[in-house]
């Protein structure tokens, strides 16, 4: 065998060297960006992710990963401060967002088990079944090069990729043609391999050919001890009486327990033996060169297959933040150098998730928006509100903004949100008191705050919660500086609604949540009154216009949903009107098209037969020839025209009896019945004494004419006879489950292959198939059982390439099941 060429050393698409002129477009944009990431680091301290909980939002989105380390460098993303690196990770969202919104999202597949062999430390010696796997990598990495190339217009970033991106197919197409899809080496893989596996089937045969005659002769003399010849090891041995040693010439290889029988391999047999060993040794050396000459072509496609799985990597990191955007209602927002920031309609996605809002293409949602904005001529805001009225949440979700913004991702909210570009995020939420160190929640509050005000920058976003908490509230309220806001706030639940209002005075709704909280009526009852009856009727009456005003805007949204779901449903329902409308365009025009074809055949044979009675005078026999075609032709339209339904009454089970001939589909070997047991069977076969299933033989005539169709459902179609050169074939079974030997076989339509190997399986498949297309037959059934599944994949691999087949699936309950396959053939 050739070794096939290495991908890499094709000019145009060579992954050249680290550092090189030409070094891939791609690789080069992800190394610039890696090196930004490890720069970006100090944007986010430790401290402010775990307090953010950045991780867990990164988490959702990792989720739809599809590969490990694709999942793992997403989890790895920090934001950038160069914006020329978020542009350029919008422009590869906006490429892919563009092929998924057309529900054409590049081919994925799981690299991680590729990958851990790609990356073995060399010398490595793949095993059949690893460079099975690796030619389904090289295939996958070749169909998203292909993908990108056709769609170079569309996707110029990702295209010029795929441009620099090596082909495999030499490697792939190697390893195809070598191995079976469960990594064993077929006979195809060399002519010298074919030959010697040849030449092993024969010497087999004269192997027990020669021991089956020693044996009978052996037998007629009454030198045996048993009727049957049996293995000692892998060598064939008669038993012989041991005082009979000297009768046969031969290698005693065992005895029996009571020294009463020896095990004697015949001189005979040890010479066909021997040359069957040494052709064995020769296959043996020559699998083993096909394997190195694969593992040397994978060997020097290797980095160039490692390199173009790291875009396979980005693409799945791409698509699954795609989708996490698509859960969670994802809009790009505006980022800006310098002044103000805005957050519309902003939902926090850990919020979102924990109050079962997973998903909004749904339409479900119970995460009221955030709307809160900075002018750019401010520089500070401080959130006031009621107690666990989500000032905290507010906090957190311009954080977790900000930095989604900053690694190039989209943000739950609306597109008129406005971020900053920040080149550093300060964080001080919760309370970090230590008894350690003698800090208290004051002093530990101050403690961050000076060290907020050593790092800060102007670019620098400083989240501070309660600034100001844990000492005098006149003293607290002198730290903090800017205009007081408050927060919505759902009296009856008393949870927070995180819709942002300016201008409005806020209430604590102390007493109340105290109250929620289990402390006694009668407390309660004294705290209201020392608080003062006409703070009381403020509080009231705040919290009335507080509900009127959340009723209105309940309302308000209500009313844009349902106006949004109306739009949507429009747009769904003319959709499909317009393909529907295509449909029937679609299906008039090929019924149209079938109906002038089967007239033309139909008036053609007409034709054909009225010519022919002319020409001959109207014999006898022209007139029952004619009819005849004419028999043909209607019995075609008929199959055409018939429901697939239709199922022949055919279909009987012959009782076993002793004696009766039978065959044996799974050793390809013919014999009789000795003994029938219920479902047992014993059958003689060319000198063997063979124990077997009823389902495992098939009785046939004396004159060898099968009585039986295999033990599964019949198929549907009706078959008509072959053409000539279909009889030198093997008998298949026909309609309604009868087959026939002779020079002129049925065609049928269902093939057992139960108890096959994949690639003699095929074979007979393959013949069934060439025999079927002219025959007329445009369905036909394997039956290849459930076992461990090798036969059947075996097939679909070839089904997929074989261009007589237009579909092939499960032949479906009540046909078999998973059992089966039900192929249709093209016309």
């Amino acid at each position: 065998m050739r070794p096939p060429t290495a991908p890499a050393k094709k000019p145009r698409r060579r992954p050249a060297k680290p550092g090189s002129a030409d070094r891939n477009t791609m690789i080069q944009l992800l190394e610039r960006i890696r090196s930004d990431r490890a720069a970006a680091g100090e944007v986010l301290p430790p401290r402010a992710a775990r307090l953010l909980e950045f991780s867990r939002v990164t988490d959702q989105m990792a989720r739809h990963c599809r590969n490990a380390r694709a999942a793992e460098s997403l989890r790895a993303r920090r934001p950038f401060t160069d914006s020329a690196a978020i542009a350029f990770r919008h422009t590869l969202a906006d490429e892919l967002r563009a092929e998924g919104q057309q529900n054409n999202w590049p081919p994925l597949m799981n690299l991680d088990d590729g990958l851990a062999l790609l990356e073995m430390p060399a010398p490595v010696r793949y095993e059949g079944s690893d460079l099975v796997h690796l030619a389904s990598v090289a295939e996958q990495l070749d169909a998203l090069r292909d993908h990108f190339l056709a769609r170079r217009e569309r996707c110029p970033v990702w295209g010029e990729a795929a441009v620099q991106m090596a082909t495999f197919q030499g490697v792939s197409a190697a390893i195809r043609r070598a191995l079976d899809p469960d990594g064993y080496i077929v006979d195809g893989a060399s002519a010298l391999l074919a030959r010697l596996r040849r030449s092993v089937a024969g010497q087999e045969r004269a192997v027990r050919q020669e021991v089956n005659a020693a044996m009978s002769r052996a037998r007629g003399q009454g030198w045996t001890t048993g009727e049957e010849v049996t293995l000692r090891g892998d060598r064939f041995c008669i038993p012989l009486r041991s005082g009979q040693r000297q009768r046969v010439d031969g290698i005693v290889h065992d005895r029996s327990s009571t020294g009463a029988t020896l095990f004697v391999e015949p001189a005979g047999v040890v010479r066909l033996s021997n040359q069957l060993t040494e052709t064995r040794l020769e296959i043996a050396a020559e699998e083993a060169r096909i394997l190195f000459e694969l593992n040397r072509a994978v060997e020097q496609a290797r980095a160039a297959l490692q390199e173009a799985a790291q875009v396979m990597l980005q693409v799945d990191e791409v698509r699954a933040h795609l989708l996490w955007s698509l859960e969670v209602g994802g809009q790009r927002p505006q980022l800006q150098a310098a002044g103000g920031l805005r957050v519309s309609g902003g939902r926090h996605p850990l919020l979102m998730e924990a109050l079962g809002d997973g998903d909004l293409r749904k339409g479900r949602t119970r995460v009221v928006p955030l709307e809160l904005e900075i002018p750019a001529r401010s520089r500070a805001l401080v959130i006031s509100g009621p107690n666990a009225g989500g000032k905290s949440v507010a906090l957190k979700t311009v954080g977790v903004f900000c930095l989604l913004a900053q690694c190039g991702w989209d943000v739950p909210g609306r597109q008129d949100t406005r971020l900053p570009l920040i080149t550093r995020l300060l964080v001080d939420l919760g309370d970090d008191q230590s008894i350690a160190q003698a800090l208290s929640s004051f002093s530990a509050h101050l403690g961050n705050l000076a060290a907020f005000l050593r790092e800060a920058g102007p670019s620098t976003l400083v989240l501070c919660d309660e600034i100001g908490s844990g000492t005098d509230p006149h003293e607290g309220t002198a730290l903090a500086f800017s205009v007081l806001e408050a927060m919505d706030y759902d009296e009856e639940g008393l949870k927070p609604l995180y819709t942002f209002r300016v201008g409005d005075p806020g209430t604590s709704h102390a007493f109340d949540i105290a109250e929620r909280m289990g402390l006694p009526t009668e407390l309660l009852r004294r705290a209201r009154e020392m608080a003062g009856e006409e703070r009381v009727q403020i509080e009231q009456l705040l919290s009335d216009l507080d509900r009127r005003a959340g009723e209105v805007a309940r309302q308000q949204h209500e009313l844009q949903l349902a106006l949004d779901g109306n739009r949507a449903r429009k747009q769904e329902l003319d959709t499909r009107l317009k393909e529907l409308d295509k449909e029937r365009r679609r299906s008039l025009e090929g019924a149209r098209r079938e109906a002038d074809q089967l007239l033309k055949e139909g008036r053609r044979a007409i034709e054909a037969a009225v010519r022919e009675i002319k020409n001959e005078q109207a014999g006898k026999r022209v007139v029952k020839a004619a009819h005849n075609r004419l028999r043909q032709v209607d019995g075609k339209l008929r199959r055409r025209l018939a429901p697939e339904d239709e199922i022949p009454p055919e279909a009987r089970t012959v009782e076993l009896k002793v004696g009766m001939r039978v065959r044996i589909p799974h050793l390809n070997l013919l014999g009789r019945l000795s003994e029938v047991r219920g479902n047992k069977v014993v059958a003689q076969a060319e000198g063997l004494r063979l124990s077997l299933g009823r389902e495992a033989v098939i009785p046939l005539s004396e004159d060898g004419r099968q009585l039986e169709a295999p033990q599964q459902e019949i198929s549907q179609r009706e078959a008509r006879p072959p053409d000539a050169s279909s009889a030198r074939e093997k008998p298949a079974p026909a309609v309604g489950g009868w087959a026939w030997q002779g020079d002129a076989p049925q065609v049928g339509h269902e093939l057992d292959l139960r108890g096959e190997t994949g690639a003699d399986g095929w074979e007979r498949l393959d013949r069934m198939i060439d025999r079927a297309i002219p025959s007329g037959l445009e369905v036909i059934t394997v039956i290849h059982g459930f076992g461990t599944g090798r036969l059947r994949d075996y097939l679909y691999e070839r089904l997929k390439r074989d261009s007589r087949v237009a579909d092939f699936g499960e032949a479906g309950q009540g046909r078999g099941g998973a059992g089966a396959t039900r192929i249709i053939l093209k016309g």
